[in-house]
């Protein structure tokens, strides 16, 4: 459930700079030049060419990034909330330290365990083979 909320709130954000990405682009493409005076200093007046990015075209842009900066919000309080108290959160690396080095010594009694029982198995396996090796070197006593 969490994961699925970050994995989610990730998409979004990334969807959220893609619209960041694509509005630049457009304002920046079909931005009006500045127009300069004669001595060379830039003009108020700009330039009618027909490439400026539409009234409706902005608002629009500018309406699809608040809608997706909402979406954000909403996920992000979906979050469970976080403890920020420093003493609280020693506190749950320590029990979960603990919790992990009660596994490693678990694991290492299991790993024992099973070496031991490795090694009655190889002692089994290595005297059966040898009966039976050992067996076949024999003559046979039934006057084969």
């Amino acid at each position: 459930a969490m994961a699925d909320i970050v994995t989610q709130l990730q998409d979004s954000v990334n969807e959220l700079n893609g619209m960041f990405y694509n509005c630049v682009g457009v304002l920046q493409r079909d931005a009006k030049p500045a127009g300069t005076t004669a001595d060379g200093e830039l003009s108020d007046a700009l330039p009618d060419d027909g490439r400026e990015a539409s009234e409706k075209q902005i608002k629009e842009m500018a309406a699809a990034v608040v809608h997706q900066s909402r979406k954000i919000d909403e996920l992000a309080s979906l979050l469970p909330e976080v403890d920020l108290d420093e003493h609280a959160q020693l506190g749950r690396i320590a029990k979960l330290q603990a919790e992990n080095d009660e596994l490693d010594r678990e694991l290492a009694r299991e790993l024992e365990a099973s070496e031991k029982i490795l090694a009655k198995a190889t002692a089994a396996f290595e005297a059966a083979t040898d009966k039976v090796l050992l067996s076949e070197d024999q003559p046979s006593t039934t006057g084969r």
